[in-house]
């Protein structure tokens, strides 16, 4: 193993249960900003640093959050039906579908308070200097926080120890492909 003066190279596609790991990290940044975002509005209004906050936040969101859930809910959850684990044992298999059944119901509200928080966002984006003091309430961003926190306790837990259980290297890498091809990439093809 080399090591690197930058520190721990962060997990491409071929790690794909990694990357999903590091992307929770993110998205504790991101709530990380909102809750700052909060506080800044009232004694700042809607000054240049709350209109770039709102808008990486925006962005974020936007983009990098349905791509998540989409890498979940379109890869690796038929994946993990699909497991020789689960095939074998009715119990397994019964584990699996009720993860997945929460999960996806915690996608479905989390989509819900996301979408609420990116329109206060947009309005923050689009505001004069010193406006939207109020814009964006601490108890809809609490609201949101603790969705996503308790969701990413969940998937760190559970969700992604499974997978590590019970995927095969080629249902990793079949994941991982997939991942990559959602957001243009090119998989590491010399690595596998």
């Amino acid at each position: 193993m080399s090591h690197s003066l930058l520190g721990a190279a962060a997990p491409s596609f071929d790690e794909p249960l990694e990357m999903l790991d590091a992307c929770h990290g993110r998205i504790q940044a991101q709530i990380e900003t909102l809750r700052r975002l909060v506080q800044h509005l009232p004694r700042h209004g809607a000054d240049q640093a709350a209109r770039e906050a709102a808008q990486g936040v925006l962005r974020y969101f936007s983009v990098a959050a349905p791509h998540h859930h989409a890498d979940e809910e379109d890869d690796l959850f038929p994946a993990l039906r699909a497991s020789q684990a689960v095939a074998r044992e009715a119990a397994v298999a019964a584990q699996v579908e009720a993860l997945i059944e929460r999960i996806l119901a915690d996608h479905r509200r989390m989509d819900r308070a996301r979408d609420e928080v990116l329109a206060r966002l947009q309005a923050i984006v689009a505001a004069q200097p010193g406006e939207c003091s109020e814009a964006l309430p601490a108890a809809m961003v609490e609201g949101l926080a603790e969705l996503y926190l308790g969701h990413i306790d969940l998937e760190t837990r559970e969700l992604l120890s499974l997978g590590r259980r019970l995927l095969s290297p080629e249902q990793a890498a079949a994941v991982g492909r997939s991942m990559a091809a959602r957001r243009g990439a090119v998989f590491p093809e010399g690595e596998q």
